[in-house]
């Protein structure tokens, strides 16, 4: 299969899991682990993957990755997190350090180290609520959990989830938070704007759809400031160029393409190829989706919108075809323009993907959310950054 065309993947990792019981915090768990493998694709489309060191004949031997934060010093941040927490929590912090390589096709040789950390679990309030934890990006993640246990943020909002009531289905007007308006920027805009893997289906009858209001103008940048995706080459081995825009004016402007399905719809990659490991094919990813804010502050927004609901947070974003489902971990009753502190939890917001046509403004001010995990294809990514900004909805569609 060796040939010119040949396009070749290498990787070397190391991990370190803590598993923390708040109910066994004298029994956390800590492990680690490494790996190294490889895949190399041929011009005919034909591949192999391996673990272990590539073929001697390769030449080739990727360096060791950084060793992972000091167990220690990892375990003692996430017990501290959880142990100023309220209820019950049982949660895993994930660190991956790694060094990768794409070699072949004319493609210089570049070593790409990275670091991604994941705290994934659930947490379960005094009263019985079940409520997802999720925190993730670029880094070790420590400092991250420091500053949550500092500021007590999730610890604030297990205890207006264990103060509210079940949120009942309907449709409402809304204002979304940054954290929450992110979730549905990334389902409803992000996901749509990939390019179908390997080039599947031609999507080019999404171009020129209207996807959102003409208030909204959207970027991918592997290089944002204070984005979790990070890279200057990605897995296919080609160099980022800048941020690729996606939307603007509220409809689909380009996609976001591998080398594959760039070459299947005749257009040139955007670097956006990126895969969970080199035993994945490299799929069209979002790196980081940039929403460009409005000029309306949340108070505006509340007061014009009178009566309805602020939504503060979501979890468990999910797209399929044209429907988005996201569980809705807190969200606030809003009556004469104010927020009441009347609080619900649960329920599910079940929407179809041109939920953003009905958006009426975009807040002041974008925020990176503090979940960067997304899935796709059964790989997950724990580095894929949303920025965006608080938003109105005439309406939001909410099931019991």
């Amino acid at each position: 299969m060796d040939g010119p065309r040949e396009i070749r993947r290498l990787e070397r990792s190391r991990l370190l899991y803590v598993t923390v019981d708040s109910a066994r915090l004298g029994e956390t768990a800590v492990r680690t682990c490494s790996f190294e493998g490889g895949r190399a694709v041929g011009g005919d489309g034909s591949s192999f993957t391996f673990s272990g060191p590539p073929p001697a004949a390769w030449g080739l031997r990727l360096p060791e990755p950084p060793t992972p934060a000091d167990p220690a010093e990892a375990r003692c941040a996430v017990e501290a997190m959880v142990g100023s927490w309220s209820g019950r929590t049982r949660v895993q912090y994930l660190l991956k350090t790694t060094v990768r390589t794409v070699l072949g096709a004319g493609l210089p040789p570049a070593e790409t180290p990275s670091a991604v950390w994941a705290l994934l679990g659930n947490a379960v309030t005094p009263n019985g609520r079940v409520v997802p934890v999720g925190l993730s990006g670029r880094g070790s993640g420590t400092p991250e959990l420091a500053r949550e246990t500092a500021e007590g943020g999730f610890a604030r909002l297990l205890d207006q989830v264990n103060r509210s009531q079940p949120l009942p289905g309907g449709t409402v007007p809304a204002v979304l938070a940054p954290p929450a308006a992110a979730v549905l920027v990334h389902e409803a805009i992000g996901h749509f704007a990939e390019a179908a893997p390997e080039g599947r289906v031609s999507l080019s009858h999404r171009l020129g759809f209207r996807i959102a209001t003409e208030g909204f103008h959207l970027r991918d940048d592997p290089t944002a400031a204070g984005g979790s995706a990070h890279y200057s080459v990605d897995d296919d081995g080609v160099p980022v160029r800048g941020a690729t825009e996606v939307v603007r004016d509220g409809r689909m402007l380009r996609f976001l393409h591998s080398r594959v399905s760039a070459r299947a719809m005749g257009v040139e990659p955007t670097g956006n190829a990126r895969a969970s490991s080199v035993w994945d094919p490299p799929l069209p990813r979002m790196s980081n989706l940039l929403c460009a804010p409005g000029d309306t502050s949340e108070e505006e927004m509340l007061d014009r919108m009178g009566e309805g609901l602020y939504v503060g947070s979501l979890a468990y974003g999910y797209g399929f075809g044209f429907r988005l489902e996201a569980q809705i971990r807190l969200a606030e009753e809003v009556r004469g323009g104010r927020r009441t502190g009347r609080c619900f939890s649960g329920g599910v917001l079940d929407e179809d993907r041109v939920v953003l046509t009905r958006a009426l403004e975009l807040g002041d001010t974008a925020v990176f959310h503090h979940n960067a995990m997304c899935g796709k294809e059964g790989q997950i990514l724990y580095d894929v950054g949303t920025c965006a900004p608080a938003l109105r909805l005439s309406a939001l569609r909410i099931s019991a």
